[in-house]
């Protein structure tokens, strides 16, 4: 008796997206680690840590707005700000200056989703467009100088070791937990599906398509802005050189997960592993001595591909 396998086009386009970033991930750790077999040394994995924590908390914001299917290019803006924020004001305001970053985050959140779900502009030029403004006020509050933080309470929040790691990985693991719970079993989360996967349908069903894209804009802000403020307990000083390379590999690390840009598909929980796979990329890259103009033509490259993989492409309007 013959048996037929599930081989078709759909069959093998989920499995794909579900397994393909495990194996791929895998395979990098496997090969960078036969390259030098200290890269998985207790060295190597405290610089894997501090570079995956607070990018993986901005990344579980974005991937909220691309299940959406929308896009945010205000994220790494908002980083950079909350981070400049906390430094510029941390002697003056001390902790208070962590929720004041976070609201002026959430205040450009807010923006994004009005401009968005109200205004009907593209999210890509809405976001975009914040994006320049949130630069602007980033420059002009710096003055484009390098700042350095010396208040060694607001450090600890990131560099406070328990056992054996630093503490920005228990944040970042305990955003990504609770994302995936809200994305998983929450009212909002399937919300968010059902918005991407057919916001005509979503609105038919009772959900209001507008304010939950605004809701969800304001997550993606909120979070990006915790980033930010964890990026600088981390490092203890930046300028606007924060985040200039981490818009392409941020989205290549959504969609490395498999959460597609056309929306309904994915999820935090997928995001992990595509944050894992760039992250461990760039340090690999950077142990091989790579430059970094080949590292971002990598995760340009990779970033397409994913994008190939994952799109569904019957809901693609083709115009002739």
């Amino acid at each position: 008796m013959m048996v037929k396998l599930p081989l078709s086009r759909e069959w093998l386009g989920k499995n794909m997206t579900t397994v393909g970033p495990i194996v791929a991930a895998i395979t990098i750790i496997a090969g960078f680690q036969v390259i030098n077999p200290f890269f998985l040394g207790y060295q190597g994995i405290i610089t894997l840590v501090y570079a995956m924590s607070y990018f993986l908390i901005a990344a579980c914001g974005l991937t909220f707005v691309i299940m959406m299917g929308s896009f945010d290019f205000s994220v790494v803006s908002l980083l950079k700000l909350s981070a400049l924020i906390c430094v510029l004001y941390i002697d003056k305001l001390g902790l208070l200056v962590i929720p004041l970053a976070l609201l002026l985050c959430v205040g450009f959140g807010f923006i994004n989703g009005l401009l968005s779900a109200k205004f009907k502009v593209p999210s890509f030029m809405a976001t975009l467009g914040v994006s320049v403004v949130v630069e602007g006020v980033a420059l002009y509050l710096s003055k484009g100088f390098l700042h350095i933080m010396y208040n060694e309470t607001f450090r600890a929040l990131a560099v406070t070791f328990i056992a054996g790691l630093p503490s920005i990985f228990y944040w970042a693991i305990g955003i990504w937990i609770i994302c995936t719970f809200i994305a998983m079993y929450i009212p909002f989360g399937r919300r968010t599906y059902a918005v991407g996967g057919n916001p005509i349908g979503a609105g038919l069903s009772g959900i209001n398509v507008e304010r939950h894209r605004i809701y969800v804009f304001i997550l993606s802000s909120f979070l990006s802005g915790l980033s930010g403020v964890l990026y600088m307990a981390q490092l203890g000083g930046g300028s606007m050189e924060i985040g200039k390379y981490l818009p392409i590999p941020l989205f290549a690390s959504v969609v490395m997960g498999g959460t597609a840009l056309t929306g309904g598909v994915g999820g935090p929980h997928r995001t992990l592993i595509g944050v894992i796979i760039i992250t461990w990329i760039r340090a690999g890259m950077l142990m091989l001595a790579i430059g970094r103009d080949m590292q971002m033509i990598t995760f340009g490259i990779i970033a397409i591909g994913m994008s190939i993989v994952t799109i569904d492409r019957r809901r693609i309007k083709i115009i002739k």
